[in-house]
């Protein structure tokens, strides 16, 4: 993951134990997500506690496990990646949609996929399949497999592996700003750009020591 330079993807990060301070590469890790959702270093006041991750150790690593699953290897993939989670989410406070109020059945992850991608996602993981199909299409349930982080984090990664065209991936490797905005943003995920989600990516590649 290119948190921290030199992390190799398959190298969980170790997580604090007892009161002792995360060693330094893991807190390097948790600043650069700090720095990239500047809000996620607290769930206090959080409108859905139960929802709301700090960035963390815990969350670092998977992060890691998604990159490495789908194959997320360049620093510009993944702060790509990494913006759009923390907008969507509203710096990792969020796990499902809820706005407008009530909010969409069977949308969210930390991407906030769309419930017909949350469904495609839960059903590509050998060990939710079964439980997918027993969900017998309904939205709310099948988000729920997808909650715990071991797959809210990775939902991301599945959807750039495997939504996204080799030119889209190309134009965000290569492609700077129009190259995010336009293979990525506009093109793979279907929406458009904001000044406030732009300022995520350019947190995302600053952090991740990505040109901007």
């Amino acid at each position: 993951m290119a948190l921290v330079a030199g992390t190799t993807l398959a190298t969980p990060l170790p997580t604090q134990n007892n009161d002792n301070e995360l060693p330094a590469r893991a807190a390097d890790a948790v600043q650069q997500l700090i720095a990239i959702a500047p809000t996620s270093n607290t769930c206090i006041g959080a409108s859905f506690p139960d929802e709301c991750s700090v960035s963390s150790a815990t969350v670092v690593n998977a992060l890691l496990a998604g990159f490495t699953t789908y194959s997320i290897t360049t620093a510009a993939e993944q702060a790509a990646l990494l913006s759009w989670m923390a907008f969507e989410s509203g710096d990792f406070k969020f796990n499902r949609n809820h706005f407008p109020a009530p909010g969409r059945p069977g949308q969210g992850t930390r991407a906030m996929l769309m419930p017909n991608f949350v469904a495609e996602y839960a059903a590509s993981i050998p060990e939710l399949a079964p439980q997918v199909a027993a969900a017998a299409g309904d939205p709310a349930k099948v988000l729920e497999l997808v909650q715990p982080d071991q797959y809210a984090w990775a939902a991301a990664s599945w959807y750039y592996a495997t939504k996204c065209s080799t030119e889209q991936r190309a134009m965000v490797v290569d492609g700077g700003l129009q190259g995010w905005q336009n293979g990525f943003i506009t093109g793979c995920v279907q929406t458009a750009n904001s000044p406030e989600r732009q300022a995520y990516w350019t947190r995302a590649r600053q952090a991740l020591g990505a040109p901007v």
